[in-house]
């Protein structure tokens, strides 16, 4: 591979397209096809992250999308190189062309055909996010696993030969708010986030894997116009591709997950499993993009529910052992209907499905669609006689509700007047399975271990309990978990952590006779945990992650930080307050922080007021502004302020001071000043 001289890609990792040999078509979509590549220039046919090799990274197999003739006028160049360029050595910080390569398909080498960008190379999916889509059979055909057949109810999802249960379902969330954050963080955006292109394993744990990431937002920049997903817009008129675009389809991913449904934006599903949860989807549903929840937030109200969500998973694995019943309702007069179920048994017990209820073939509700994303395969079709079995179905079961019917009447009985009589019924074809007997209890006489006698420093932990009776429970070191970051013996004070570094919370143990003191862990920064006079930094964007910093002009220094409360209005009384930063947090709102900020200007001129006395010096080009305390010491004034930048024609002929961080343009002056 070298550098290319087509027009945009110039620089950046190229290979030809006729110095590829392709295997098998892997998908198809509207904007292309994708193929196995077989063999190539020397690491075209294995995937690879520069600067150098590096185990679990190298040697992926590729494959190779190739955008449809008809697409390619639409197609920036410039913009696919640039992803390219973000995996290259020095197109990003240490670590993410790694983490990039772990979590998504991301775009490796751009792929030209006579000086023109042709299409692109990505790694192979892991195999872990496929599965064996069963149908009839004990097995079947390899499929990706994205997130549509999830969106389904239970009995499809057993059907098809998953197991997932709501802890897996929550833990997937997390792990997803969590990838969205740090693709933000990067200054991208998903845009067309959709089921489509995101698939899960839940082996060897939860996690997500994200495909199709040509049609992301980076940094501005679009390879192809912005698209969307049926069923999966944003509110009419709103930007496509933005974190808060991306944050309304998370919340719409969410609901649809618990609801085991497509297309609904009901979150009453999700709230019954967390109530918190069901308020996050309500706010980020909402049609304004300023008043939805970041995904920090997500995270957050995410990670405590994973200890208590049910472990329950999906558990048939069979469809052709599994018995049908057909429900339908006989009808007498209006508003005297009664509902009947009639099982079959015998030999009928054990007869196949008709084809068309198979979970492998398209047409049955909720079944995921064939084609979309370029590197999704499709689902059979149904077959040809499909439409006469129905029918003789159908008729099977009108004959054996006329029998039911005659048999529930004498033969003296009168018939009933056309006006009150017929067969009014409604008839259920979707098949209704039992679920198994469960395993049974077994017990243990041997005590829990106690977690807070074998607590380490380090050690992170979920916290079920309360601050005396605590119930911990062990997990990574995660947002929405408690860190171990001291232990007291000798004690059940817990006044004991006060003062003790990034301490939010204590629990004892009378037992054993020590406190923990806990440290939560939030994904927004450190700056969670920052104290008054710290300085703080980060992106005003939703979900953006601020941390402490050394003081410098253009930060932020922390006036107060109050613990328990989002209530901005506790920092308008502090002396040259210009900004807040709250840290809700949904599962214990005695965890909530507030930090009231005032932005490091330059010199004294940022803060200044009308009239106020200032001592200038520096020169004229580069003057600096101090504030002695006392006019009699100074040798300006201010005339005006206005928060408009480089504005001197506000200060007639006066002198002028101006200054702005263009993260915060509303912080942005120009101060006016004449001599005393």
């Amino acid at each position: 591979m070298a550098p290319s001289d087509a027009n945009g890609i110039r620089g950046v990792r190229t290979v030809r397209r006729t110095d590829l040999v392709l295997g098998d078509q892997l998908g198809r979509g509207g904007q292309g096809t994708v193929h196995r590549v077989v063999r190539g220039p020397a690491a075209a046919s294995t995937f690879s992250v520069p600067p150098a090799p590096a185990p679990g990274i190298d040697g992926w197999e590729s494959v190779y999308k190739e955008y449809r003739p008809e697409v390619l006028p639409d197609l920036d160049p410039a913009a696919l190189a640039a992803m390219v360029e973000l995996q290259g050595a020095g197109g990003s910080e240490p670590g993410e062309a790694r983490w990039l390569a772990e979590t998504t398909a991301w775009p490796s080498a751009v792929v030209e055909e006579s000086g023109a960008a042709r299409g692109f190379l990505m790694r192979s999916v892991p195999d872990r996010f496929h599965f064996d889509l069963r149908g009839l059979k004990s097995s079947g055909e390899r499929r990706l696993a994205n997130f549509e057949y999830l969106l389904n109810d239970d009995a499809y999802i057993g059907g098809v030969g998953l197991q997932v249960s709501d802890r897996d379902r929550i833990t997937l969330l997390h792990d997803l708010a969590g990838t969205l954050i740090r693709l933000h963080r990067m200054g991208i955006a998903v845009g067309d986030l959709s089921p489509k292109n995101l698939l899960f394993c839940t082996d060897p744990r939860p996690e997500c894997f994200l495909i199709d990431c040509d049609a992301m937002r980076v940094r501005g920049a679009s390879v192809l116009p912005q698209a969307e997903t049926p069923d999966w817009q944003l509110p009419a008129g709103e930007e496509r591709a933005t974190a808060a675009g991306d944050a309304y389809k998370f919340a719409l991913l969410a609901v649809r997950l618990f609801a085991r449904s497509q297309t609904t934006s009901d979150p009453s599903a999700l709230a019954l499993t967390s109530s918190t949860l069901g308020d996050l989807a309500r706010e980020g549903l909402s049609a304004d993009p300023a008043a939805r929840p970041d995904l920090g937030r997500w995270a957050d109200a995410l990670g405590p529910v994973i200890a208590i969500a049910s472990t329950q998973a999906t558990q048939i694995t069979n469809l052709a052992a599994a018995s049908p019943t057909l429900r339908f309702t006989l009808g007498g007069s209006k508003g005297d209907q009664s509902q009947q179920s009639i099982a079959p048994s015998g030999a009928g017990a054990n007869a196949p499905l008709p084809p068309w209820y198979s979970p492998g073939y398209t047409g049955l509700p909720g079944q995921p669609g064939s084609g979309g994303g370029g590197t999704t395969t499709g689902a059979p079709t149904p077959p040809k006689n499909a439409g006469v079995i129905a029918a003789a179905v159908s008729a099977a079961v009108l004959v054996l509700i006329v029998v039911i019917a005659l048999s529930n009447h004498s033969s003296n009985t009168p018939t009933p007047s056309p006006t009150t009589s017929g067969s009014d019924y409604s008839y259920d074809p979707y098949t209704t399975y039992s679920d198994p007997a469960p395993d049974p209890v077994t017990t243990s006489d041997s005590p829990t271990e106690d977690a807070v006698a074998q607590a380490s420093v380090g050690d992170c932990f979920y916290d079920e309990g309360t601050s005396t009776t605590p119930d911990l429970v062990s997990t990574d070191c995660t947002t929405g978990a408690f860190e171990v970051v001291k232990i007291n013996d000798d004690t059940t004070d817990l006044s004991s952590c006060d003062g003790v570094t990034d301490e939010d919370e204590a629990v004892s143990s009378s037992a054993d006779d020590l406190v923990l003191c806990l440290s939560y862990q939030n994904s927004g920064g450190d700056a969670f945990h920052a104290s008054q006079g710290d300085c703080v930094y980060g992106q005003s964007g939703t979900g953006s992650e601020w941390d402490v910093e050394s003081c410098e002009t253009g930060n932020f220094k922390v006036l107060a930080t109050y613990r328990g409360t989002t209530d901005s209005s506790k920092c308008k009384g502090w002396p040259n307050y210009d900004e807040y930063r709250y840290y809700p947090i949904d599962s214990d709102s005695s965890l909530d922080v507030l930090l009231c900020l005032s932005m490091n200007y330059p010199d004294a001129a940022g803060d200044a007021t009308q009239n106020e006395c200032l001592e200038k010096g520096g020169t004229d080009t580069h003057p600096t502004f101090t504030n002695t305390g006392s006019c009699s010491t100074s040798n300006v004034y201010v005339t005006g302020r206005t928060n408009t930048y480089d504005d001197p024609s506000f200060c007639g002929n006066d002198g002028a001071t101006w200054w702005e961080n263009s993260d915060y343009p509303n912080l942005a002056y120009t101060v006016c000043w004449a001599w005393r």
